[in-house]
């Protein structure tokens, strides 16, 4: 027999049944004692006090309800001697004078909010032309009808009266304004809700059955209207009004029943309102007539009647665990992720009823466990990533491909991989490496016959050892171009003399050189950069580093160069090489940007004003700055020869003049880089977003985030993400869910692997996993599975028959 799964309460456990134990021996003691109480309590003397106690009541509550009636007048009649509601109210211009008009709004609906008795606050005004107006909107008023019941408002010889309301629904108290005079400009009324109202007089007859109503000096109902009146309450009225003498208590049958009447009157404004309350009296009485059911009951049914409290109190003090447990298993956790796996159980439902019916506190202990190893196994993964997502960000950052023009930003970009610095100055120690002849030595590396690679890889790891006792914080970036850079980050507390400290990085520097030559059987010089406070100086430390390796790489002289030093007397002897602007001119043309790439390539040339043989310094520089543009064509994949032709540097010693080489430049180099430039960026872009789209197809197991592959590509993750987007209508993290989900679905439906081990081949630890699939497929992976198997079942059995 076959049996519909429906989604049934969390089931409680043994603690549960251990709770709800305790309290009903607890609940039972209460109980008892009430019995003994109750049935020793002597009938006549509870009746006397019941009595007692209803007149009191009854006074305190008519008592209470003039006290608010009074309070109503009172604050209404200290509203309409507002001086807003004075005689210039005559001349005000409701199209023009919106400031004036705003004030009376706003005092309108302070009046209807000072009282939850008020329903309603209008505002009539004859001149200067007839006007209603509310808290939320004023009419003028054409009706000739309308306007006179308005004016009948002003008309009466009392200042402020009660009336009924326009509609003749509710009660209405009426003030001319303005206050004081003899000369009526119009009226301040508030219409009464009569929900509120009748809540408050139903405070005089509590019980069930009662009734209560008002009536006016001629006997009048004015609260409910005469048309709303129930049969009872006609009966009560009839007979009070046949009355000569008005008792303020007396008895009366009505259809089998008696009731208590309780009247009296309310003096308001002048007039007289009568108060009538009706209460049968078997509800007054209704604790004497059911003493001795209630002692039986009590003495007779006092364990179910404790039973009943202790699984009332039992579900208030579960419902921590219940929604624990919910958390668990029911909306979090898919049932066969939720059971342990040395469990067998016939389906879901079981697993989890079975689990929770061990013990509630053992299960969300189990739960709690697996939770905190998909912590930690998230953990492990963020640190082994962190170290290649470091390297891959400072590899960008210091060749200037990611763009961060302040120090902060450099400083927040560094804190989210993992170096927290905040007054730490930087140094530079760059490496570059010329392979000598081949050699394969016992015991070292591997033959780098195969790829030029190993033997940067193998530098790198011979600095790594170097600087294992090293005191300062830094990082090897390999650049795979045959060049290593070693950031150091230096603290203003912990920096020694500025002497000894470059001695001791320089005889780090030294050993490095020696082990990496004798071992490798490489050239290697290295350069040592000055000590820069502000990170955002680390690229431009780079290219300088970068510029006087180029110059000495060949030389025969010392393999270290110290910036501080001989490096920077040999640049002054040469003339200075401008590397910033060189930077800023390839910049401008990447961006597009021709004048500010023409304004730097001035600049440019002006550096060159005060140096000795000016001329042919200058034209040195044209030709390195050349050098340096066309490389970064190639690095973009185009051809240089193909755009600017083999002649460019002999146009450059043709040129007469500066004039000359500014339009030649203009001309020859800017207009074709830039489109070249720009051309390329959106080719990049849009291959960068088909590689990441394959990334995520191929690898959605170990996919990195967007922000590491915009890293990778050289590339800002938000333009990245919007190209993305673009392209496939959908953000990177949807696409690649889409894809993970899709492929688990896969999975699910072929194979009979565990629930567990599925989130993990598709990346996903498995607590969230089910959490993701669920909101996706609006169904658990488990029951997902189910539904597909029996779906397949039953094709096969009709394709059978």
């Amino acid at each position: 027999m076959l049996f519909k799964r429906t989604r049934d309460p969390m089931p409680k456990g043994r603690y549960f049944r251990r709770s709800l134990m305790m309290i009903l021996l607890i609940a039972c003691i209460p109980g008892v004692i009430t019995g003994v109480l109750l049935y020793g309590w002597i009938k006549v003397k509870m009746e006397h006090i019941l009595q007692q106690t209803h007149l009191r009541q009854f006074e305190q509550r008519t008592a209470w309800v003039g006290e608010q009636l009074d309070a109503l007048e009172l604050t209404f009649s200290q509203w309409a001697f507002d001086p807003v509601f004075d005689n210039r109210l005559k001349e005000l211009d409701f199209v023009y004078k919106y400031k004036q008009v705003h004030e009376l709004y706003r005092l309108l609906l302070m009046i209807q909010n000072s009282n939850t008795l008020i329903g309603k606050v209008q505002l009539y005004l004859e001149e200067p032309r007839a006007v209603k107006m509310d808290s939320e909107r004023y009419d003028f008023m054409s009706d000739p009808k309308e306007i006179e019941m308005y004016h009948s408002l002003t008309e009466q010889p009392r200042a402020t009266y009660w009336s009924r309301s326009m509609d003749g629904a509710s009660m209405m108290m009426v003030n001319r304004l303005p206050s004081g005079s003899d000369d009526a400009l119009g009226a301040l009324t508030i219409t009464l809700d009569n929900k509120q109202l009748g809540s408050m007089l139903q405070t005089l007859s509590p019980y069930e059955g009662g009734t209560t109503f008002l009536l006016n000096e001629q006997g009048v109902p004015l609260l409910p209207q005469d048309q709303n009146l129930g049969e009872l309450q006609q009966a009560v009225r009839e007979h009070v009004l046949k009355l000569e003498e008005k008792p303020s208590s007396f008895l009366m049958e009505y259809e089998g029943m008696t009731y208590s009447i309780q009247s009296g009157t309310f003096r308001r404004l002048g007039t007289d309102w009568t108060y009538v309350s009706a209460a049968p009296l078997n509800e007054i009485v209704a604790p004497i007539v059911s003493v001795p059911r209630i002692v039986l009951l009590i003495n007779g049914s006092g364990l179910i009647l404790a039973l009943l409290l202790s699984w009332i109190g039992s579900l208030q003090l579960y419902k921590p665990f219940t929604r624990l447990l919910r958390i668990f298993t029911a909306n979090g956790v898919d049932e066969e992720a939720a059971v342990p796996a040395r469990t067998s159980w016939p389906d879901g439902a079981a697993a989890s009823s079975s689990a929770v019916q061990l013990d509630e506190i053992k299960h969300i202990e189990q739960h709690w466990i697996g939770v905190n190893r998909e912590r930690e196994s998230l953990q492990r993964r963020l640190e082994e990533h962190l170290p290649l997502a470091r390297e891959s960000l400072l590899i960008q950052l210091t060749l200037g491909h990611l763009l961060l023009p302040s120090d902060r930003e450099w400083r927040e970009r560094l804190s989210q991989v993992g170096w927290n610095l905040h007054d730490d100055q930087f140094m530079i120690m760059l490496a570059h490496i010329r392979p000598g002849t081949v050699t394969l030595q016992e015991g070292g590396y591997l033959n780098r016959s195969e790829s030029p690679e190993w033997i940067s890889l193998a530098a790198a790891e011979i600095l790594g050892t170097q600087l294992e006792d090293f005191p300062y914080p830094t990082e090897i970036l390999n650049y795979h171009d045959m060049s290593i850079a070693l950031l150091i980050a230096i603290s203003p507390d912990d920096q020694p003399e500025a002497p000894a400290f470059r001695e001791q990085f320089i005889a780090v520097g030294q050993r490095w050189l020696e082990i990496v030559q004798s071992e490798l059987d490489v050239r290697m010089t290295i350069s040592i950069s000055k000590i820069t406070s502000d990170a955002s100086h680390i690229p431009q430390l780079v290219r300088e580093s970068r510029a006087v390796l180029r110059q000495r790489q060949f030389s025969s002289g010392a393999g270290i160069i110290d910036m501080n030093e001989k490096a920077e007397q040999d640049r002054k002897e040469q003339g200075t090489y401008p590397l910033e602007l060189e930077q800023d001119i390839i910049s401008a043309l990447r961006n597009g940007d021709q004048g500010t790439a023409m304004e730097r390539f001035r600049l440019f040339i002006d550096s060159y004003a005060r140096v000795e043989a000016a001329e042919n310094q200058a034209r040195q520089a044209v030709f390195q700055l050349l050098a340096r543009i066309q490389h970064t064509l190639l690095q973009l994949g185009e051809d240089p020869v193909q755009l600017f032709g083999l002649a460019v540097y002999e146009e450059v010693l043709q040129l007469r003049d500066l004039d000359e080489l500014f339009s030649w430049f203009k001309e020859r180099i800017v207009h074709v880089c830039v489109e070249e430039f720009t051309g390329k960026e959106e080719k990049q872009i849009q291959m960068a977003v088909h590689q990441i789209k394959e990334h995520a197809e191929q690898q959605y197991a170990e996919a990195l985030s967007l922000d590491e592959l915009a890293d990778i590509h050289g590339i800002h993750s938000y333009t990245l993400s919007r190209a993305f987007k673009q392209a496939f209508g959908q953000n990177f993290v949807d696409y690649l869910t889409e894809v993970r989900l899709g492929r688990a679905k896969v999975l699910l439906e072929s194979t009979d692997v565990k629930i567990n081990e599925i989130a993990e081949q598709v990346g996903y630890q498995p607590s969230y996993f089910n959490r993701l699939f669920k909101k996706s497929e609006g169904t658990t992976p488990s029951r997902y599975r189910e539904d597909v198997r029996k779906q397949s079942e039953h094709t096969r059995g009709n394709c059978s028959v």
